[in-house]
Formats: C-alpha cells, structure tokens, sequence
C-alpha cells in the first residue's frame, strides 16, 4: 500500500494545474467524498463538514422544497457521476466548490481532513 498524506497540498495541485483531470469517484455522504486525478493518478479522499446547493430563483421554483444538499447531490452522482467537477478549492479556507455539468447544480462544501493516497 502506498503512502498516505494528510494534508490539502496535494488536491489543491492537482485542481491549480490540471483541473478537468480531478474527478469525482465515489460518494459517502455525509462523511466523505473520493476524488481521482487522471493526470497524476492519486486518490484523494476529502471529509466533509457542510454542504449547500446553490440554485436560482427560478430553479429552486421548478424543483420545489423539501430536497436536502446531500440529497441533491446523490441524485446527480446516481444519475450522471461522470458530469461532477471540482469548480473551485481553497484548501486555506477549506471550502469546495462542485458543479454538475448535466443538471448546472452548483454545491458549496466546507470540507475537513483531506488525505491523499
């Protein structure tokens, strides 16, 4: 087994330099979340604190109350995993941003420990 880094040095590389390789491989909720880097082929595996989704007016309109964040996101891995990107990270901040590209759904992620294997 490979060695085990903890620390948001490393995904906060891979998202500044090659970004589209950072994809989104499993989902945990509400602990965690497994991101892949295609590039450098590490596996990073992000905790996570809190999260949001970010709507519009009018989609919040169009899709009604009552859908949690996480619940939210689960459908769209269920659906379309491969269409999750990584759209913004701040590792000094621990924030996340995430993006689906088939239903445009944005979420915002306070994320804890970060390991990278």
């Amino acid at each position: 087994m490979g060695q085990v880094y903890k620390s948001g040095a490393f995904i906060q590389q891979c998202f500044a330099v090659h970004p589209l390789c950072l994809t989104l491989k499993k989902l945990d909720l509400p602990a965690r979340l497994i991101f892949h880097c295609s590039s450098c082929n590490l596996v990073h595996a992000v905790a996570v604190r809190t999260l949001s989704l970010r709507v519009s007016v009018m989609r919040a309109v169009e899709e009604g109350p009552g859908r949690s964040a996480s619940e939210r996101l689960t459908d769209c891995a269920g659906a379309h995993l491969t269409a999750i990107g990584v759209r913004a990270m701040d590792v000094v901040r621990d924030q996340m941003g995430l993006r689906c590209a088939d239903c445009r759904r944005l979420f915002d992620l306070e994320i804890g420990a970060i390991e990278t294997h």
